[in-house]
């Protein structure tokens, strides 16, 4: 039987361990396609995953990555999306959706 899953687990694709409750905060979370040069793959999946908030998702196409950012304002997304943009070998950072939920609503059961 599989546990059920939350809004949250749905945008991140997986969970969050120590999160705290955040009952009326805001999170922004946006999606972005990643075009990076075949030889600096590996350094940018690093970079990615040092950023806050951040997650990355192979695609099934060779120098494309998704990535889905959280985080509690616009300016830390913009932020995340220059620094990634600015690194050398990523051909283009394209924006495929943002959104705003409250924290708390993200934690909310989710049924198909």
């Amino acid at each position: 039987m599989h546990s059920p899953l939350s809004r949250r687990d749905l945008f991140r694709l997986g969970d969050e361990p120590g999160q705290a409750a955040r009952a009326q905060e805001i999170v922004h979370i946006a999606s972005l396609l990643l075009q990076v040069l075949p030889d600096r793959i590996d350094a940018v999946r690093e970079t990615v995953e040092q950023l806050p908030g951040a997650e990355l998702h192979s695609t099934a196409h060779p120098g494309k990555f998704a990535v889905v950012l959280e985080a509690g304002n616009e300016r830390a997304l913009a932020d995340a999306t220059e620094t990634l943009s600015r690194l050398p070998g990523v051909l283009t950072v394209s924006i495929v959706a943002h959104l705003t939920e409250q924290a708390s609503a993200l934690d909310e059961e989710w049924q198909p």
